[in-house]
Formats: C-alpha cells, structure tokens, sequence
C-alpha cells in the first residue's frame, strides 16, 4: 500500500522562490479563460453580411446609372436641348410642309398617332362605343362642321348612319396644328367611299379664330343649328339673349 501523507494541504503547495517553477500551471489555469469569446463592445458590432452587401449593390447599380445616363459628365448634356432646337424645329417645319403638300399621307400619320383607338384602322369604329367615319355624315358634309368637331369635341347623344351613339370626343385644339386638323380632316373625308372636298389649313384656322371664346364642346343640335348658321360661337348663358352669329370667314382659295 502506498504512503499517504498526512501533512496539511497548506503545506503541499510549493511557496515562490523555492526552487519550483509556477508558470506552467498559471498558463494552464488561465487556457480555459483565453478560450471563451470576449465580451463585445457597444457601438462596434460587426455589421449584418445582408446590409454589406446591398451598399456593395447600390455602389454598382449607381456607377451603372452614372455611366448610363450620366453623359459621360460632360457640361454639354445639361444644355443638349438648346442644341438640338434647331433640328426640332426644322423637323415641325418639315412635318407642316409635308402637311400642305400631301395633306393626305399626313393626315393618315395624325390619325394613326390620335384617332386609330376609337374609331379603329378601319374607320368603322366600335358599334354602341364610337361612331364610324366612313360613311358618316358628319365627316362628308359641311367642312366646317368636321373642323369644329376636331377643335372642340362633340359629346352627347349622335345619329350616325342611322346609329345613335352617347359618349364624348375630346378637343385637339391644343394638341394639333392646323395644318395637322386640316390634313386628318382631308384624310377621313377622303377615306373610300368618302369622296368629299379636301380641307385647307386656311379653312382652319378660320374656325380656330371665330370659336376662340368658346371652351365647350358641341352637340350634335349645336353643330346643326350651326350648318344652317344660327348658333353662336360660345354657348350663351341661361336666360341671356342669343347673339347673332359672326358671318362666316371666306373660303381660302380652291377650298370647297
């Protein structure tokens, strides 16, 4: 049996400077503790990896973006506009000419661009929606009376080809020229078998001039009364006596 020792534990200790080195164990005691994670510190906490990664994609959409549109940072781009006035309004002089000179090529370019969404490609319209054009009345009969419906706009009840219809057309008098009303009002008059007379810019601006003070649209009594001239420009108020209609301008030359 082994011999056990029966002296204090005090006593089984060794003291510093006895000969015995301490080191060891004091590395060993404190390996445990160096192994743990150390506390972290407030207001230094790594960052979520989700939140590195989408300022890494916004730093690459935004160089994209400047490299795109950016112009390659020249002071030209913020005054590119004022270089190019001449060019647009060369190509609105071009487009005004084309208007006079093949007023029907023209007017088939303004309607496909405003009008071919209700009253179709065919110009047949949609049945109980929009009237057609072909055939129509209103379109081959007095010019006037196709000009002021392009200027103003025509809402309320309307017979067309025996077909009443109920809905509004807008005015393009503040969208189109009237080198462009005239062209498309020359195109659907023209549009087989339509066969009526051609519509001069001139005939157009007339009408533009005598309907200035008028911000409504027609009906379909309005423009009736006006074909047999005795409606007025603007629609008069209630209870205020009707006004004479101004004569109407002349014809311009070789005009129906």
């Amino acid at each position: 049996m082994a011999a056990t020792d029966d002296r204090p534990a005090q006593e089984l200790v060794p003291e510093a400077g006895s000969g015995v080195d301490l080191q060891p164990d004091v590395e060993r005691i404190h390996r445990a503790i160096r192994r743990e994670p150390s506390d972290p510190i407030e207001g230094r906490e790594p960052a979520p990896w989700i939140f590195v990664a989408s300022i890494a994609l916004a730093l690459f959409w935004g160089g994209w973006y400047l490299g795109r549109y950016g112009g390659e940072f020249d002071t030209e781009t913020h005054i590119a506009f004022a270089a190019r006035q001449k060019g647009i309004a060369a190509s609105a002089a071009a487009q005004a000419s084309a208007a006079v000179s093949n007023p029907v090529e023209a007017g088939k370019n303004v309607y496909a661009k405003n009008c071919v969404g209700c009253h179709q490609a065919t110009g047949q319209g949609i049945p109980g929606a929009f009237p057609p054009l072909v055939g129509s009345e209103w379109v081959t009969g007095p010019p006037e009376t196709v000009v002021r419906i392009l200027l103003l706009g025509l809402q309320g009840p309307v017979q067309v080809k025996g077909a009443t219809f109920n809905g509004a057309m807008p005015a393009w008098k503040d969208v189109l020229k009237d080198e462009e009303i005239a062209a498309v009002a020359t195109y659907i008059r023209q549009w087989a078998p339509n066969a009526a007379p051609a519509v001069p810019a001139g005939q157009v601006a007339a009408q533009r001039q005598a309907l200035a003070a008028r911000t409504t649209p027609w009906t379909a009594a309005e423009l009736k009364s006006a074909e047999a001239g005795g409606a007025p420009s603007a629609p008069s108020a209630p209870g205020a006596p009707n006004v004479p209609p101004a004569a109407s301008a002349p014809n311009a030359k070789g005009a129906p």
